[in-house]
């Protein structure tokens, strides 16, 4: 086994060492400390987010954490989804990390994002502010917990 082997290998351990939360019907607090430490780190990395957020789907009983930016339209969602892969490589042991079958990645044109940017707006900041059984422009929002919503017009 050569080092470049090895230190994958060891990438790999690292990545699975790192605790992924489990997302139910109830938002916890777990999930709500990962979704903001999940947007700083893709702050640091430049991903440009423009808003970031959980929703919560009632059809299927359980929440998705929503990112949006430019570069998802830019560069392709496939490649967003890698950012986040790679953000999430330097997770520590003891971090809680979401799975990546809990995100979805929107472009900031997306009508749900269009739809929300109407009623909050937060700046770059990483905020908290919970958004229930709300009504924009006749569209139902069931539950979103709201980390960033800065998406200009």
């Amino acid at each position: 086994m050569n080092k470049s082997e090895l230190e994958k290998l060891v990438e790999i351990r690292d990545i699975s060492m790192a605790k992924e939360i489990l997302v139910t019907e109830l938002l916890s607090e777990q999930m709500v400390s990962a979704g903001a430490d999940l947007l700083k780190k893709l702050d640091d990395f430049s991903c440009r987010v423009k808003a970031a957020f959980w929703m919560f789907l009632p059809e299927e009983k359980t929440w998705k954490y929503i990112l949006a930016s430019p570069l998802v339209k830019e560069e392709g969602p496939r490649k967003y989804y890698k950012r986040i892969v790679d953000v999430s490589k330097d997770a520590r042991t003891d971090d809680n990390i979401i799975s990546l079958n809990d995100i979805s990645v929107l472009n900031v044109d997306d009508q749900l994002i269009q739809l929300l940017k109407f009623a909050i707006s937060t700046g770059d900041s990483v905020s908290n502010i919970r958004f229930t059984k709300n009504t924009i422009n006749g569209v139902f929002i069931d539950d979103t917990h709201i980390y960033r919503m800065n998406v200009n017009t």
